[in-house]
């Protein structure tokens, strides 16, 4: 299963170029059996509570947040993710860690190229801009 964490101040090195010149990197964790590729992989980014992940240098912008997978779904070649719960982001440089941690994650667990990622309805990029 293939989870996306932070690669902070490192200038796009570790993998494509987010905001304040972080990286979004790719990891990879054990298998994992459900009916979804998705909900696996969502809820293990989001079941993690860690900031760091090990001693990778590697960053989990999502560790403050107290979200949980709710749904899915694929059309057109993209994937929208239903989440609820509290969304907590330290600031300007947190918030596209954020969207692109979860983005690629559910990207990836879909094989879309494109993703949508709701909170309680409200999309990720809103319920941003009302922190």
């Amino acid at each position: 299963m293939t989870i996306f964490y932070v690669a902070v101040s490192d200038q796009g090195k570790a993998g494509p170029m987010i905001g304040c010149g972080d990286s979004i990197v790719a990891t990879e964790t054990g298998p994992v059996i459900y009916a979804s590729q998705v909900e696996a992989a969502m809820s293990g980014l989001l079941e993690n509570k860690e900031i760091e992940l090990g001693q990778s240098g590697l960053m989990n912008a999502l560790a403050g947040s107290d979200l949980f997978y709710v749904s899915s779904a694929v059309s057109d070649g993209i994937v929208t993710v239903e989440l609820t719960g509290e969304l907590s982001s330290g600031g300007i440089c947190d918030d596209p860690r954020i969207i692109a941690q979860l983005t690629h994650t559910a990207m990836v667990a879909a094989g879309t190229g494109e993703a949508r990622i709701l909170i309680d309805g409200v999309d990720i990029g809103e319920s941003l801009s009302l922190k």
